[in-house]
């Protein structure tokens, strides 16, 4: 598996580098888990400040008045997801 591609896409989007990996199950996890986290646990900020179809970390950098406890939960989200990815990978080379 060519990683490069893997670890950008999950940077961008939760859950696109698992897909991209051909992890099907996981990837739809991180992704609906990272959409949970949007909704529920973020005050709304990050979602009403542009499509949803805009990366998570261009939207945070794209805000200005926005605190850390808007995007602490999707952020947590999208570090874990790209860890895993990792873990993913290191563990197929082994």
């Amino acid at each position: 598996m060519t990683t490069w591609p893997a670890y950008l896409l999950t940077v961008c989007w939760p859950g696109a580098g698992h897909l991209y990996a051909r992890q099907w199950r996981r990837g739809c996890c991180w992704a609906a888990l990272c959409g949970a986290a949007l909704v529920f646990l973020s005050p709304g900020s990050l979602l009403a400040a542009g499509p949803l179809v805009e990366p998570l970390v261009l939207s945070i950098l794209r805000l200005e008045t926005v605190a850390f406890a808007d995007v602490a939960f999707p952020l947590a989200v999208l570090a874990l997801s790209a860890i895993d990815l990792y873990s993913l990978a290191v563990l197929e080379e082994v």
